[in-house]
């Protein structure tokens, strides 16, 4: 089993925290975003770790990990970053973002699936989106399930907060079938007509873009579902925002920063 996490991208919108390092060296609680992926993954049992660079790339030469550059990070998303890794994908691979952190009973409970493509989503996500958001309908996606708690719609935006089952929190899991429906998916994207292709280019796509496209070729994602235990760090708010809940404790009614099982 192999992870990778995608780090190769700035964080433009944390400003002056990530003018120069990458936002996964951001300090939560006297701790890197990533030095918390890394000793969670590491305590579940999962050593074999790349980490995708582009944005001051030599920072990220971190112990006991392998490097991938992907050298046109300034240009390009996700999705491009993990493909740049792709001649590391094995056939059981865990997928991460770089500015989220997780409890372990959250990548436990995608090590215990035995789906072929599986994908942790939050079903209490809605307070947490009302603690980082004003308005949560300004940042929330799409995401709903059929009965079988197989994702049905990924990425997309919507007007009405009920329509939405659960978050994409940006940690997910590729084996055996599932690591060639990613890369057949990767490929078929770039020639098929998609609506998102009209607000970005397919070198910009998302992974929720990609995530899609496996759905509307036939795949089947299968939703890991969790109560919170976890945070992303997207903006210059949900850093001092969490900041502050570290500072007093009350972080811990979306995330236990406390490293026990």
């Amino acid at each position: 089993m192999r992870a990778i996490i995608l780090a190769a991208g700035r964080g433009s919108r944390l400003h002056h925290y990530t003018a120069n390092c990458p936002k996964c060296l951001t300090e939560l609680g006297g701790e890197t975003l990533i030095d918390r992926q890394l000793k969670v993954l590491r305590a579940c049992g999962v050593k074999d770790i790349t980490i995708v660079t582009g944005y001051c790339a030599e920072m990220l030469d971190l112990a006991e990990t392998t490097q991938v550059v992907n050298d046109a990070w300034a240009t390009t998303n996700m999705v491009e970053s993990l493909f740049a890794a792709e001649g590391l994908f094995g056939d059981d691979l865990i997928v991460s973002y770089s500015d989220i952190v997780y409890e372990y009973r959250v990548l436990n409970a995608l090590l215990n699936s035995a789906a072929d493509i599986s994908v942790i989503v939050d079903k209490a996500w809605r307070s947490y989106w009302e603690f980082r958001f004003d308005d949560p309908l300004s940042d929330a996606e799409s995401l709903q399930m059929n009965e079988q708690g197989e994702i049905t719609d990924i990425g997309n935006k919507v007007t009405n907060i009920d329509e939405i089952d659960a978050q994409y929190i940006g940690l997910m899991r590729f084996k055996g079938s599932g690591i060639n429906a990613l890369q057949s998916a990767w490929r078929s994207m770039h020639d098929k007509n998609r609506p998102w292709k009209h607000s970005r280019p397919v070198e910009k796509a998302y992974m929720t873009d990609l995530l899609m496209e496996m759905i509307l070729s036939g795949s089947k994602l299968n939703a890991i579902p969790v109560q919170n235990g976890w945070l992303e760090i997207d903006t210059v708010d949900d850093y001092e925002s969490a900041i502050a809940r570290f500072t007093d404790g009350s972080i811990t009614e979306f995330f236990n920063p406390a490293y026990n099982e």
